[in-house]
């Protein structure tokens, strides 16, 4: 099983655990990208506070947040893994969502004839690249692990056997329903921070196919967060990304302006994150979690710009543009007490918490001697 991020990382936990459990299946983790840079937290200790020793781990430069450094880095990423691969004598590697650090680990399993198993294929993410690198591994990729049915549809519709793609649900309500819902109180206790009642939770990725720079970009999403003088704001920095840096510079002086308010988290962990999720007063910004996780748990969100254009969507989501005062004017109404109950009313769009035993379930019934070989499913009449 491959990581390289804070998020992703915490995403395969629920099926690291099946798995573990599981009399069948061994799992070896792979750690390598953000998890190895001090810059980007050095998360591994996240994964070893699990209980968890990697198996291999594979490093790369991470010198930059421009495209060049992200390039270079899959290099390094595809070839480190290629060695670990081997040196392991892997039956299949598994590989988590639409990071360029999981492209190159896709690409260095294709010579060596090891099936990938992919989860959270058929997405769309229509303001970033990460649209482009998810369905590039779809097409690598063995068996799938969708998320809901109209992701599976998507992967039938690329030319994937209906027999090898299943819809399990997400892990990331998995995770919501290992640690339940935390208080303010609790998620305070948890992160090591001040979190008041009414507190929001803010995350900001680069949109990598936006027509702002990401400089740009931050500006205009913090002017309008800037409205928010009555609560406290708790952000979690951005992920490795091309235009990252500008980014966290950005949220660092926005922070610094407002020490009694703002509150900055590189990053909470798994059980830190779901805590301030379910505690908090609504989700605000462009992550996926506020597609996914935050409806699940009934949050209200406002979800900022096209980063996460193409996704499913639960009413309790608002869409709103990059523009500081359709930022503030969104969040105005996610706060409202008539939008608040109807977030909490939604059913999920991503089922009930199982995704990772179902996960492990199939492939324990499944034998990957020849996965790798997968047929190609023509259209009706094409």
């Amino acid at each position: 099983m491959f990581t390289a991020t804070r998020a992703e990382y915490g995403l395969l936990r629920p099926v690291l655990a099946a798995m573990e459990a599981s009399a069948i299946i061994r799992p070896l983790l792979i750690v390598a990208g953000a998890h190895l840079s001090p810059r980007h937290g050095a998360t591994l200790a996240e994964i070893e506070a699990d209980g968890r020793r990697p198996a291999a781990l594979v490093p790369a430069p991470m010198a930059g947040d421009d495209g060049l450094s992200a390039a270079r880095d899959m290099g390094a990423t595809l070839s480190g893994c290629a060695e670990a691969y081997t040196a392991l004598d892997l039956d299949a590697v598994v590989i988590l969502g639409d990071r360029t650090e999981a492209l190159a680990a896709a690409a260095a399993a294709v010579p060596l004839g090891l099936p990938i198993l992919h989860l959270e294929g058929g997405h769309r993410t229509a303001g970033a690249v990460d649209d482009a690198i998810r369905h590039a591994i779809t097409k690598l990729a063995a068996l799938h692990f969708t998320a809901a049915e109209p992701y599976r549809r998507r992967l039938l519709q690329m030319g994937e056997a209906p027999e090898r793609v299943f819809t399990v649900g997400s892990t990331g309500v998995d995770n919501l329903t290992a640690f339940g819902r935390s208080t303010p109180a609790e998620a305070s206790a948890v992160t090591g921070l001040d979190l008041p009642p009414g507190f929001l939770l803010v995350t900001f990725h680069p949109e990598t196919l936006g027509a702002l720079s990401p400089r740009g970009q931050i500006d205009a999403f913090l002017a309008g967060l800037a409205s928010v003088e009555d609560r406290v704001i708790l952000i979690t920095l951005p992920n490795a990304d091309a235009g990252a840096g500008a980014i966290r510079e950005a949220i660092t002086a926005f922070a610094a302006a407002r020490p009694d308010r703002v509150r900055i988290a590189e990053s909470l962990g798994a059980r830190g994150y779901v805590a301030a999720l379910t505690a908090c007063a609504a989700v605000v910004g462009n992550s996926s979690s506020g597609m996914m996780e935050a409806p699940a748990a009934g949050v209200p969100v406002v979800n900022v710009g096209d980063r996460q254009a193409g996704r499913l969507r639960s009413p309790g989501i608002i869409d709103c543009p990059l523009e500081a005062g359709a930022v503030a004017d969104a969040i105005t109404r996610a706060l409202s007490p008539t939008f608040q109950a109807m977030a909490r009313s939604q059913p999920a769009l991503f089922d009930d918490g199982h995704a990772g035993e179902r996960i492990v379930s199939i492939l324990e019934a499944t034998d990957l001697k020849g996965l790798a070989r997968k047929p190609f499913v023509d259209l009706d009449g094409v």
